[in-house]
């Protein structure tokens, strides 16, 4: 079917990242498109997908068959390795993790001997938002085929930052147009990946963060707390009404969009978040343990331009002494860092 083009974002979790920016603006642009989304849990997502796109389950038959005639297929995982494409078939791979710290696939120090991706081998396209992307997609891939060097679709709503967008998102989430948000989101840790357990965020104090920030700007400010997609939540949080629990909603760049200020740890959404111009800080006070167990980096953190957090008082210290001229020099410095090439209608031009 030259029409239908068959997408999935880590693994039939979501409705979010690249691929549904590129799905929407597909339906833009191109209203008759046949546009299927495979989820784990179809008809629960039937409720928030737009009512042009039709939900299958995924890893299921019907799922194989959808892919077997499909013109084109996008997805930000590898595809298992059963898989079968079609020459006549086309394969974007756009990714999750442009500009992420941390070693994948082929360059994980963690990986097993045996293990094997098909993605050099069927991926006709691959999406970047930097030459840091494209290193990736060469070593962790060992993919040697085209890519696409226009920006990374997920983005293309933080280069246009659009105030009424951010300000509909506020009102969704119950959140004052005036309240600051300070986002804490940090990434997953193997020990509690996939299983039925919370992730302990540690020895960080959240509340003397927000302390500190309501009295450094006079401003009111709250605190979303987003888990990893593969984690089922976080365990430590504070119980009151300055938190609240973001780890169900969909699209991370929506709340990217939102916040004001970003503490993770290992994420990529950090060098995301550098083209809004607003403070990041990398709290990483488990970094020892973080290397010994879940994953090595591709570079030295403590030469970027990253502000490191090793712990509380340290944390506190980068935020009393925070100026947004500093800040803006800062997101500036770790974009050139990464080579990053964001257009802004990237979604755009891989529709085209």
């Amino acid at each position: 079917n030259e029409k239908k083009v068959v997408f999935i974002s880590f693994s039939g979790k979501s409705y979010s990242d690249n691929p549904k920016a590129i799905s929407e603006k597909l339906y833009e642009m191109y209203p008759r498109a046949e546009i299927v989304w495979l989820f784990n849990n179809p008809k629960g997502k039937e409720k928030i997908v737009p009512n042009y796109v039709r939900c299958v389950k995924a890893h299921s038959l019907r799922s194989l068959k959808e892919l077997a005639t499909a013109k084109v297929w996008v997805d930000n995982i590898c595809k298992p390795v059963y898989v079968y494409k079609n020459k006549k078939q086309t394969y974007i791979q756009t990714w999750h993790g442009d500009r992420g710290f941390k070693k994948i696939l082929y360059d994980s120090t963690f990986v097993s001997p045996g293990y094997k991706i098909i993605e050099s081998k069927i991926c006709d396209l691959a999406i970047s938002g930097s030459k840091y992307g494209d290193m990736q997609y060469r070593s962790a891939f060992k993919y040697d085929g085209e890519i696409l060097r226009k920006g990374y679709p997920r983005n293309d709503i933080l280069v246009h930052n659009n105030k009424d967008v951010a300000n509909m998102i506020k009102k969704s989430l119950g959140i004052k147009k005036t309240t600051k948000i300070l986002l804490y989101a940090p990434t997953l840790r193997r020990k509690v990946s996939g299983k039925d357990s919370r992730q302990d965020i540690g020895k960080i104090d959240l509340i003397e963060v927000l302390d500190v920030l309501q009295k450094k700007t006079s401003k009111q400010w709250i605190c979303l707390t987003r888990a990893h997609s593969a984690v089922k939540g976080l365990s430590g949080i504070p119980n009151n009404e300055n938190f609240l629990d973001v780890s169900w909603y969909e699209d991370m760049n929506e709340l990217l969009l939102i916040s004001d200020m970003l503490i993770t740890d290992y994420s990529s959404s950090a060098g995301d978040f550098a083209l809004l111009e607003r403070p990041i800080i990398l709290f990483q006070n488990d970094r020892k343990e973080y290397i010994e167990k879940d994953r090595t980096f591709y570079f030295d953190i403590d030469n970027s331009p990253f502000l490191v957090a090793m712990n509380q008082v340290q944390l506190i210290t980068i935020i009393k002494n925070m100026n947004m001229d500093s800040i803006r020099k800062n997101c500036r410095d770790i974009l050139e860092f990464y080579g990053t090439n964001e257009t802004g209608q990237s979604s755009e031009y891989v529709v085209n």
